[in-house]
């Protein structure tokens, strides 16, 4: 990449990038920035672990690394790289930690943008000192602020003094082999994807759902892909104990790494279950759950209207009702034509709004406008 193309650096709060989020949108929006209009990408701060996901996933992306994350070395970093960041991206209004580093861009590189990305839930924006001097002073030094929730970008809306935009988290295909779903290929599994037995995920609601109610759904599997705490796996062994009956339809794969198989898990799902109590905006693995066309259900987080496009596409249900959960389940899982018609739509929802080339081509617009960076 030529030096006098424009840079885009992603700077990460302490302890640093982990590899997980490399393939998430901290890392997929400075590699479509490169991809797409041939920035220089870099992703910095501290090192967290290996980063396997950085030569395998994101081609031009640059990881540089913060020696001290938590001290003065953030802004020394800044001092030393301002006259390559044209696009200095921030995640969350962390004001103890970016507000810093962002006076001393902003001293430098007073021609530069600045995006505030969040993800935010209502319960932690709640606390935040929106109304004080400083926050309004940080706030005033970006140029963008997005959210990847509807219902939280009116909220922020609301209260900041400044344009919230919607910009969700998208699914991006680093496989290169998404194409149209074969629904008639669907299996009847319920599958549900992340850090399992986590606490604000509440896996355990649909473990015990699912085994409460598997008489009345034949066939059907439960399927928890993700690393899962040693209390879920305890958990799950317990109640498999109980009913060994179950053993086939309980299912806990582990993490799956490579994104085309992990592609082919929601490609064979009929229905994608959430059951968090909490989520920051709305989850990554939605947008992979529509693109792989499953029907949705999810709790009663922030961004559950976006998550069934408002009932087209999927159910919502009232957190840690495990009673409604069921019902909803029972409801679904019993009529094909039901979770035919909203793993179609949910299909079509992904790609018309969370495809993240799209998501990405929309932040470029708001930064730069038609005449794009110079």
């Amino acid at each position: 990449m030529e030096r006098n193309a424009p840079g885009i650096c992603c700077l990460a709060t302490s302890p640093g990038w982990n590899d997980l989020q490399l393939t998430k949108n901290c890392g997929i929006v400075p590699f479509l920035f490169h991809k797409l209009f041939g920035f220089r990408a870099v992703m910095a701060g501290g090192r967290n672990g290996e980063y396997p996901s950085l030569t395998r996933y994101l081609p031009g992306v640059v990881m540089e690394f913060i020696e001290n994350p938590d001290g003065p070395d953030v802004v020394r970093y800044i001092e030393t790289r301002a006259a390559d960041i044209d696009l200095l991206v921030l995640h969350g209004p962390q004001e103890y930690y970016y507000a810093a580093p962002l006076t001393r861009y902003r001293q430098l590189r007073p021609d530069g943008k600045v995006y505030l990305e969040l993800d935010p839930n209502g319960a932690w924006m709640d606390q935040l000192p929106w109304n004080t001097p400083g926050f309004r002073a940080f706030l005033e030094k970006t140029d963008v602020v997005g959210t990847s929730c509807r219902k939280m970008q009116r909220y922020l809306a609301a209260k900041w003094p400044c344009r919230v935009e919607y910009l969700p988290n998208g699914f991006h295909d680093f496989s290169g082999t998404d194409r149209p779903v074969d629904f008639s290929g669907k299996e009847d599994v319920i599958l549900t994807v992340g850090r399992i037995g986590t606490l604000e995920k509440r896996n355990s609601l649909l473990l015990e759902t699912f085994a409460s109610i598997a008489d009345e759904l034949p066939g059907w599997r439960v399927r928890f892909v993700g690393p899962a705490t040693p209390d879920f796996q305890a958990l799950a062994a317990k109640l498999l104990a109980a009913r060994p009956d179950l053993k086939d339809r309980i299912e806990l794969p582990g993490p799956v790494y490579d994104k085309k198989a992990l592609l082919q898990e929601y490609r064979r799902a009929k229905v994608f279950c959430l059951t968090s109590f909490k989520e920051g905006g709305t989850p990554n693995v939605v947008a992979e759950a529509l693109f792989g066309g499953c029907y949705m259900i999810t709790s009663a987080i922030d961004g559950a209207e976006d998550i069934v496009d408002e009932g087209r596409c999927g159910d919502v249900f009232p957190i840690d009702d495990g009673a409604a959960l069921a019902d909803t389940l029972r409801r679904a899982c019993g009529n094909k034509a039901r979770l035919l018609r909203g793993g179609q739509r949910a299909r079509q929802y992904g790609s018309e709004n969370f495809d993240f080339t799209k998501i990405v081509r929309r932040l470029y617009y708001l930064l730069y406008g038609e005449g794009g960076a110079k």
